[in-house]
């Protein structure tokens, strides 16, 4: 017995006319006949009888007809969930993000795929851009939203998705605080806050490197692993720090926000979007092209 012949026997029973059932299946009706006797043989039953009004149900085919369509019906949703779980529609997705990314992109995201994928069950977990690499190489996360450029070496796909820049963050009271905008050296003689080089060794070196272009070495005083973190610190007095400008949407008592106007010195940073494109994973594909759809044009 298999599918094809319970699905034979349903149309049969609800038409109880060979013919009209053979043209709704798109066969002819020798094999449709063959294909009930089958399926009779093999239940040691007889489905069907016929009487002056032609054919009609057995008392066997009238208490196996329910039955049979619950078989269909799981079968159509075996289908329908294989399929829809192979095109990414359905599922779940855990994606690893940095903190800086509940700015602005988390909210954003989770509330255009939720719309676009209800049926795609959303984790998310705050980890460094480092760790981020490592969980989505080993499968741990399906995706991983991350700081770039990535310093490391990793074999993943790195897709930029939310272009930034790096700004001057001022405690309240700082004299430059005076200006509008800053330069780079204005910064020289001040004690600076910045990223633990252990856990975020890109943004680390990328502070540094641009405050070397710009004819200093950075005076840092005090580490933190998350930019909310370095701004808090700054708030507190330890001294200035270079955070990426979405920092600034969130208001910290304390802290002043300054543009950087040497532009040339500071390197072109942002939040990328990282897969494993040796285990592909059809959610995260889904997730790819909703964030490459949000990205601003022009």
């Amino acid at each position: 017995m298999d599918l094809r012949q319970l699905r034979h026997f349903v149309t049969l029973a609800h038409t109880l006319n060979y013919r009209q059932a053979a043209e709704q299946l798109h066969m002819s009706q020798p094999p449709l006949s063959q294909s009930i006797r089958k399926l009779e043989d093999d239940l040691g039953v007889q489905l069907f009888e016929r009487d002056r009004r032609g054919t009609v149900l057995s008392g066997a085919g009238r208490a196996a007809l329910e039955s049979a369509k619950l078989a269909l019906y799981h079968a159509r949703q075996v289908q329908a969930v294989s399929q829809a779980t192979a095109s990414g529609e359905l599922g779940r997705l855990h994606i690893g993000f940095i903190g800086s990314a509940t700015f602005s992109l988390i909210p954003q995201l989770v509330q255009a795929f939720r719309a676009a994928y209800p049926a795609i069950d959303l984790v998310l977990t705050e980890s460094t851009t480092r760790e981020i690499c490592a969980q989505v190489a080993s499968g741990d996360f399906d995706a991983g939203l991350l700081r770039y450029p990535v310093t490391q070496a990793t074999d993943l796909s790195i897709t930029p998705v939310e272009p930034d820049r790096l700004i001057a963050a001022l405690p309240a009271g700082n004299p430059l605080q005076i200006k509008e905008s800053l330069q780079l050296i204005d910064l020289a003689d001040q004690p600076f806050v910045n990223y633990r080089p252990s856990e975020v060794p890109g943004l680390h070196a990328l502070v540094v490197l641009a405050c070397q272009n710009a004819g200093f070495m950075p005076q840092i005083k005090q580490h933190a692993v998350q930019a909310q973190t370095l701004v808090s610190l700054v708030g507190a007095g330890l001294g200035v720090a270079l955070v990426p400008a979405v920092v600034a949407k969130a208001a910290t008592p304390g802290v002043i926000f300054r543009e950087l106007t040497d532009t040339l010195h500071l390197p072109q940073i942002g939040i990328a979007l990282a897969l494993n494109q040796r285990q592909p994973v059809a959610t995260a594909q889904r997730l790819k092209e909703l964030l490459l759809k949000l990205q601003p044009t022009g």
